[in-house]
């Protein structure tokens, strides 16, 4: 099972962007999947999501830091960031990051091995 993780709202919007069209071509190219979505308004539903989940595969960001912060295991993209600075620490992690520092350059099959390299370690008691 996965939960779709997303700010809602319209991304056009100035004042807080959200990605309601993006979660949207998403859910609609995963049908044959088990997946919930869950539209995260404020802080507090995302920390409580993530703390939901087993593992977690995610871009560098805000939300790969909780998930960190809360043990989970995670496959993580990452673009330009710089991955020794940035890594998700004390945290079991497979880092994906494209020679061409580029994350749209991640192929399915290095996420699906990432994620296979993943569960195939144990999940620590205080991450499920």
């Amino acid at each position: 099972r996965f939960v779709l993780f997303w700010a809602p709202g319209d991304s056009s919007n100035r004042r807080h962007p959200g990605d309601d069209d993006a979660a949207a071509t998403l859910a609609a190219n995963v049908t044959d999947l088990p997946v919930l979505a869950w539209p995260t308004a404020a802080l507090r539903e995302l920390i409580a999501g993530i703390a939901a989940c087993h593992r977690m595969v995610l871009s560098d960001g805000g939300a790969m830091h909780i998930a960190a912060a809360l043990g989970k295991p995670l496959v993580a993209f990452f673009g330009k960031s710089d991955t020794a600075r940035w890594r998700p620490w004390q945290a079991s992690a497979q880092i994906l990051q494209p020679d061409t520092f580029d994350a749209r350059d991640i192929t399915v099959a290095a996420a699906m091995d990432a994620y296979d390299r993943l569960s195939a370690q144990p999940i620590a008691a205080s991450s499920r």
